[in-house]
């Protein structure tokens, strides 16, 4: 439910990208590989009108991805894999065309199409592991293949000091799942085969209104989704169900290049099962936010207080696939960002979050009641931190890191995993109408787990090597 911002302006352009990623780490019969592609064609069609086309190509695969158990990922046994057999890939295309036009400095129109294409597959081995949960012992495989297509068009009236724009949306999804227990890779017997589809629509008005030392936002979407769920051998069902979204909004300039601001606003997604169950209810989020933003010259930042209240709250745990719903949470904190322009050649920018996330009323499956416990997955903090050094016009060093506190696993109540940060080295080049990217990730080749549940760890991203080449027509 996020509501229309604004649209971008770009001069005439193409511009065609490619990346590669080939990772090899802590288990030396695990590997991933990505290739990711993107071109972009922008066009004046006259004085009034520009016209946007691109197209994004994304693949991976990765071979053996199996979860090590927390003893073995605790001694360090990286090289232990459940199953060889294991691994998967995913693929992914998306289409859009936007044509703009501006006939006047009052009247903005913007109308995009896109389509969409999907597939990936995945062959994993939960080993038995008694206590905390118990894994099949057997391999699964799941696939997913879909499609879809959409739309958005908007309006934008500009006066001296009020904005107002609005539009509507509309997209057509369609989705064929299939998960089946299986032996090395051959198929024994099926568990889900579904085909779903979703058409969804919806209606958006945003304003803006400027009043002396004041901004004032006010905005609203109002969503309308029907859903339909075919399994193989079930029976067809299908729900229809809409949902309001307003978002409150003002800012006060306190002083030249400091303002203050607070909104308020609505936002939902869909709840994880949808596919099989279409009546499951929106997960919704009331969400409060009040800071300052100031902007002097080579220090610029902001520092807000946020709470966000979240109703049909659900947990997934995604080793064993099992998630429960119904719940709330509140999640509220800290957030402060800054950017220092050292000199010329150097600049430090730094992000930093304190949320303290936890469940109000939720109780599992297994009967665990969470009320009161950390939100599962979520750090208590994370920080981002980068220095960005300039030497010559046309090339750039970044040095980063990312901080990661102290976070519950999911299904482990009452454990707590310690914080850990990853570095990353990047250096750029510009040689013409090309620019190439040669990176690091996780210098110093931090063993940290990028998920843990129920007993199980998938290892963070190893020490990987990874390679951008961008190119302007």
């Amino acid at each position: 439910g996020t509501l229309l911002t604004g649209f971008d302006h770009s001069e005439n352009s193409g511009v065609f990208g490619l990346r590669t990623i080939h990772e090899n780490g802590w288990r030396p019969n695990s590997s991933y590989d990505l290739a990711q592609g993107h071109a972009r064609f922008v066009q004046n069609l006259s004085p009034v009108a520009t016209l946007d086309a691109g197209v994004e190509l994304y693949t991976a695969d990765w071979n053996s991805p199996g979860s090590l158990t927390e003893s073995q990922f605790n001694q360090h046994q990286y090289n232990v894999v459940a199953n060889s057999t294991d691994g998967g890939f995913k693929h992914r295309g998306q289409e859009r065309i936007s044509l703009r036009i501006s006939p006047d400095s009052i009247i903005f129109w913007r109308t995009t199409l896109y389509s969409t294409q999907g597939r990936w597959q995945l062959f994993l081995t939960i080993p038995p592991e008694g206590g905390i949960t118990e894994g099949t012992g057997n391999q699964t495989e799941e696939e997913d293949t879909r499609y879809g297509f959409g739309g958005t068009s908007a309006l934008t009236w500009i006066f001296p000091n009020v904005e107002v724009t609005m539009g509507i949306e509309g997209k057509i999804d369609h989705s064929d799942y299939q998960n089946w227990m299986t032996t090395n890779r051959v198929r024994d017997s099926s568990q889900v085969l579904v085909s779903a589809r979703q058409e969804a629509g919806a209606l958006f008005l945003q304003s803006e209104e400027r009043a002396g030392r004041f901004t004032f936002t006010a905005g609203a979407r109002y969503d309308l989704l029907n859903a339909l769920s075919a399994p193989v051998g079930g029976t067809l069902a299908s729900d229809t169900k809409g949902i309001f979204s307003p978002k409150l909004g003002a800012m006060y300039s306190l002083l030249e290049d400091v303002s203050l601001y607070a909104n308020v606003s609505r936002g939902f997604r869909s709840t994880d099962g949808t596919i099989e169950t279409p009546s499951l209810p929106f997960i919704t989020a009331w969400a409060y936010e009040a800071g300052t933003k100031f902007d002097a010259g080579r220090v610029s930042g902001s520092a807000a207080l946020f709470l966000m209240d979240v109703s049909n709250e659900q947990t997934f745990d995604p080793i064993i696939l099992i998630s429960t719903s119904g719940g709330k949470s509140r999640r509220q904190g800290i957030e402060t960002d800054v950017a220092i322009q050292c000199t010329n050649e150097i600049r430090l920018i730094a992000d930093w979050t304190l949320n303290d996330a936890r469940y109000k009323n939720l109780i599992t499956d297994d009967g665990d009641t969470l009320s009161g416990a950390r939100v599962y997955n979520t750090a208590k903090y994370i920080g981002i931190a980068a220095l960005d050094i300039t030497p010559r016009v046309n090339w750039n060093i970044r040095l980063s890191s990312n901080v990661v506190g102290p976070y519950s696993p999911f299904d482990e109540p009452g454990v707590v995993l310690p914080s850990y940060a990853v570095f990353s080295l990047t250096v750029g080049l510009h040689a013409g109408s090309a620019f190439i990217q040669v990176g690091v990730k996780n210098l110093a080749d931090k063993a940290y787990p990028e998920l843990r549940a129920g007993g199980f760890v998938d290892p963070g991203q190893p020490r990987s090597v990874y390679g951008t080449v961008r190119y302007s027509l």
